[in-house]
């Protein structure tokens, strides 16, 4: 009996183990369904919100990673489907990644927010002389902070003392690291995204800020008051050739942004239920965030173009990046 009982355990045992390798394998690509969906941290898992886990007869699995890890998911083709930086995505296609963008999954919704007296509006001339902390730094946060400062006459440094028409910047990795400058009072502003910027100038008494979309198209007029790509939704090219899928997708993405945009105050203890739970989403951010679910059409892609133009013209060894040139393998 003793020695039966030792036979019985032992299998016991082995099932146990073989269990736990199979869920080990199974989460190390999508927890067993056909499909992964990645999305960073924020208003990019915003977008995805309420997406179900079966679209067009395909099983979908979720993964919230941090911007930080976002371009490894399209770069070494983790992921099926990215939400993420429309200049790294789509510089990662320029270079041979195999996926198209078929969507501004989010507009701009970048600000500037700081401490001022006797006025909510942070300008040009609030900036000279002063420290400022900016998230994602080859990002299209970085781009576009960069990009409206030098068409401003500010001159950005990064050590030393700011003086004249300079100010210094620290870049940082996101919301939370911008949140622990600000409040230590190592930066005077801080550009970051939304949910963020409502979130930190509640919880810190900031009273100003400056909208960076407002001021992009102050030195864009040509674009006619239209904002900026900021994320893009990356599909890979096998996927974004099932019209089904594609179909069924798009009319997931449209329930989802309206179901976001009209129960504000319900958005963020549902994300923390159902995507992760360090999810902050104040009502109040909702309207800012900016979420799209349009599939792209020829007028998107050439304001996606001429924004990489404005923003992205040259590579990070200095070489001139032909946009034009590269507009058939984006989209």
């Amino acid at each position: 009996m003793k020695k039966f009982a030792k036979i019985i355990t032992l299998v016991a045992m082995i099932a146990v183990i073989a269990a736990m390798s199979a869920g080990i394998v199974a989460c190390n690509r999508t927890g067993g369904a056909d499909l992964r969906f990645a999305a960073p941290e924020g208003t990019p898992a915003l977008a995805i919100a309420r997406l179900g886990g079966n679209i067009g007869g395909k099983t979908v699995d979720y993964a919230i990673v941090s911007s930080l890890n976002i371009s490894s998911e399209l770069a070494d083709g983790k992921a099926d489907l990215v939400i993420m930086p429309v200049n790294g995505g789509a510089n990662l296609i320029r270079t041979g990644s195999d996926y198209k963008l078929v969507s501004v999954a989010v507009d701009g919704s970048l600000y500037m927010i700081g401490k001022k007296d006797g006025s909510n509006e942070l300008t040009f001339e609030d900036i000279k002389g002063k420290k400022i902390a900016c998230i994602g730094q080859t990002g299209v946060p970085g781009l576009v902070f960069r990009y409206v400062m030098s068409n401003n006459g500010i001159e950005l440094i990064s050590d030393g003392t700011p003086s004249g028409n300079q100010a210094l910047v620290r870049y940082v990795s996101d919301g939370p690291a911008a949140r622990q400058l600000l409040a230590g009072g190592s930066v005077d502003y801080a550009v970051v995204g939304e949910p963020a910027a409502t979130q930190l100038k509640g919880a810190l008494g900031l009273n100003a800020e400056m909208d960076m979309q407002a001021e992009y198209k102050n030195v864009n007029p040509e674009i006619n008051g239209e904002n900026y790509p900021q994320a893009g939704l990356f599909v890979r090219t096998s996927l974004y050739e099932n019209g089904e899928f594609m179909n069924a997708l798009f009319d997931e993405l449209a329930a989802s942004k309206e179901w976001v945009t009209s129960n504000p105050a319900e958005v963020q203890e549902y994300v923390k239920a159902n995507l992760y739970e360090a999810a902050v989403f104040p009502a109040a951010s909702i309207p800012r965030c900016s979420i799209n679910a349009q599939r792209i059409d020829k007028e998107n892609q050439n304001r996606v173009v001429a924004f990489l133009k404005n923003v992205m013209p040259k590579d990070n060894k200095g070489n001139e990046i032909d946009w034009d040139a590269a507009r058939e393998l984006i989209f």
